[in-house]
């Protein structure tokens, strides 16, 4: 299934020109703190990076690849825990009206490269993930595209490596959330 997906991706790319490559990235960075009994802090950022290829006349469907990237940090009486994750893969977006200011865009993160940290061990997982964004953006300049979305991000990790220990471990992460997102286009 993965290599007859990345095929018909690689080839349809190869089938494009590189002169209408659009370019997208969004983010969002968040941060709390608490002071009440306890002193408690969260700080989370995502990111995710496409290079995407149209690949009919209209201009309403793209296929690219997708880079993703996600980080949260929580403290909780001095006691910090962990979680990031590198993912890479291919994606689809649908221009949904011909102006483009809406889209969805749907990527697959085959490779998805994350690491917990208890504080006390440093756990490495492998797995896949998948991505979902729903944007809306409306252009500030030629070409340059700016809006905001509404995101879900599901990673599921099948290997664990602690001390260089392999095992079959079972561990996801599951995340809604908003972004600002901007966007290039020929």
């Amino acid at each position: 299934m993965r290599a007859a997906l990345l095929f018909l991706i690689c080839h349809l790319i190869s089938s494009v020109s590189f002169a209408e490559a659009h370019l997208d990235f969004s983010a969002i960075y968040s941060m709390d703190k608490l002071n009440a009994s306890s002193e408690a802090a969260n700080t989370q950022y995502f990111y995710n990076v496409d290079v995407l290829f149209n690949i009919d006349r209209r201009m309403q469907w793209n296929v690219g690849w997708s880079v993703l990237g996600i980080s949260q940090t929580s403290t909780l009486d001095g006691a910090t825990a962990t979680y990031s994750s590198f993912d890479i893969g291919p994606a689809l977006r649908w221009n949904i009206d011909k102006a483009g200011i809406f889209s969805m865009t749907l990527a697959y993160g085959y490779l998805a490269k994350g690491q917990y940290n208890s504080g006390n061990t440093l756990e490495t997982w492998t797995g896949s993930s998948y991505f979902g964004q729903f944007a809306v953006q409306a252009p500030i300049a030629d070409k340059l595209y700016v809006g905001f979305s509404l995101n879900y991000y599901a990673a599921g990790y099948s290997k664990k490596v602690v001390d260089s220990v392999e095992s079959s471990s079972t561990a996801q992460k599951n995340w809604i959330f908003p972004m600002i997102s901007f966007t290039w286009r020929p």
